[in-house]
């Protein structure tokens, strides 16, 4: 392949994260105590935004903020890379990154922190190598996504020797925990695969690709693999028609994978004053890039949510665990009404763009799926709960009625005395004309008579019951 890199091309790199049981009065403390740090609030593009989406991302003056989004520039991250590693204080410092038996420069333009309402929160690296060789891009976009930690069980890629002045690490983890030291008060977990990133590079390329060529490259950049990566895919991965490739002008396509986003512009017409060559890249970096992070926003939370029914179920008494998915039920009901959105974007390119990353990520199914989870377990422990509630009140049914019983049992031979007692003189006279120990007989006829009714009562409550 005889191409070059143009210099309008870039990479990000996105570290999907969320922090755990934050409402929205935590993630607005997490944002004021990132903010003395370096990072600036910003707003996110609105462009052709539908209105409630424009009014979730970027709410109006003293709305409810659902939304933050925060800046950093190439300088302030170079001061804390240089503050973070312990490096020679050097303005001119580069990072260089470790490839075999040689080394790669390159350059981080800034950082990026989106996080959303209920706790999804995705940081953005934008970093690109300093060359106009393919396959440096190639090679440098497959290392870099993987931030820390060795291959094996748990991972499958290394992460990549990274030098910085005279400082060396291994991968860029160092520099993330000190951009988001502040917020880690919270506790954040991982939502993407064991240390990775997820790239969202645009290579704009010039130069002559044979069409095997140039729909083996887009393969290559689709599913993130290497300059020297033995690739062998089947005629189905190639062709023009392929349901992750979606084209949007002439020798120009967007790729869709579950592990990276891609654009590739072979010979792209113009200078860099027109459309595809000036605003189109403009365009990438921030309409087509907040598409992106949308989409990976309601993924991630709707995996969330799973994870949460995953770990609730099984923790604590039937109580606890409906208090708990009672919160999740409604945490979903909020999301669904302000934070899963079928349209975004006015324009039919936007639309499209949208559209095909929901099919690629299965957005429908995924929350389909959340939405039965918690529908389903939510509705079993209110069952379980009416039912353990029917059970008291039966249970409190029958002490209920033995009390009666027994004060039915002893109040009937009780009047009869009291009756007796109250009447000395007639007792006297019954004395002296009934047989003796008449009045023992007459206690155990009202004795009997309370055993009567009970049982009676007793047997109306059990065919009332069935």
């Amino acid at each position: 392949m005889h191409v070059q890199v143009a210099d309008i091309s870039f990479a990000r790199f996105i570290h999907p994260f969320v922090f755990r049981d934050a409402d929205a009065n935590a993630l607005a403390a997490i944002v004021d105590r990132l903010r003395p740090m370096g990072w600036v609030q910003g707003t996110f593009p609105e462009g052709d935004l539908l209105p409630h989406v424009r009014d979730y991302l970027n709410p109006h003056e003293g709305g409810e903020a659902t939304a933050y989004l925060l800046q950093m520039g190439s300088e302030t991250l170079a001061r804390f890379a240089q503050q973070t590693l312990h490096s020679a204080n050097d303005s001119n410092a580069q990072w260089r990154m470790q490839l075999g038996d040689r080394q790669l420069p390159f350059v981080l333009d800034g950082a990026q922190l989106a996080i959303f309402r209920g706790g999804v929160a995705l940081l953005t690296l934008d970093a690109r190598p300093l060359s106009h060789a393919l396959d440096d891009w190639l090679d440098f976009v497959y290392h870099f996504r993987a931030f820390a930690g060795k291959a094996g069980d748990a991972q499958d890629l290394s992460a990549p020797e990274l030098h910085y002045g005279d400082a060396t690490i291994q991968g860029i983890q160092p520099l993330i925990d000190c951009l988001l030291e502040p917020a880690y008060a919270h506790a954040a977990e991982e939502l993407f695969m064991r240390n990775l990133m997820l790239p969202f590079t645009a290579l704009y390329l010039d130069g002559e690709l044979t069409e095997q060529e140039k729909y083996l490259l887009l393969y290559r950049v689709r599913l993130c693999f290497g300059s020297r990566h033995e690739l062998h895919p089947p005629c189905a991965e190639l062709r023009p028609d392929h349901p992750c490739l979606l084209e949007y002008a002439h020798e120009m396509w967007f790729t869709f994978a579950q592990q990276a986003a891609g654009f590739v512009a072979l010979n792209a017409p113009g200078s860099c004053d027109g459309f595809f060559r000036g605003d189109l890249p403009r365009r990438l970096r921030n309409r087509y890039f907040l598409l992106y992070q949308l989409v990976l926003h309601q993924k991630f939370m709707l995996m969330h949510f799973s994870d949460q029914v995953s770990e609730s179920w099984l923790r604590g008494d039937e109580d606890v665990r409906m208090r708990t998915f009672t919160r999740i039920r409604d945490a979903l009901l909020e999301f669904t009404a302000r934070g899963y959105f079928a349209q975004v974007m006015q324009l039919e390119q936007h639309h499209r763009y949208y559209c095909r990353w929901r099919e690629t990520l299965q957005l429908e199914t995924l929350y389909q799926e959340v939405s039965d989870e918690v529908r389903e377990m939510h509705d079993y422990l209110q069952l379980q709960l009416e039912r353990r509630r029917v059970e008291q009140s039966e249970q409190l049914n029958r002490v209920v009625l033995w009390l009666t019983g027994v004060t039915v049992f002893f109040a009937l031979p009780s009047l009869f005395v009291s009756f007796l007692g109250a009447n000395v003189r007639q007792l006297e006279a019954w004395d002296s004309r009934l047989p003796a120990l008449w009045w023992l007989w007459t206690v155990g006829a009202f004795a009997l008579a309370g055993v009567i009714i009970v049982f009676a009562i007793t047997r109306m409550s059990r065919v009332r019951r069935r």
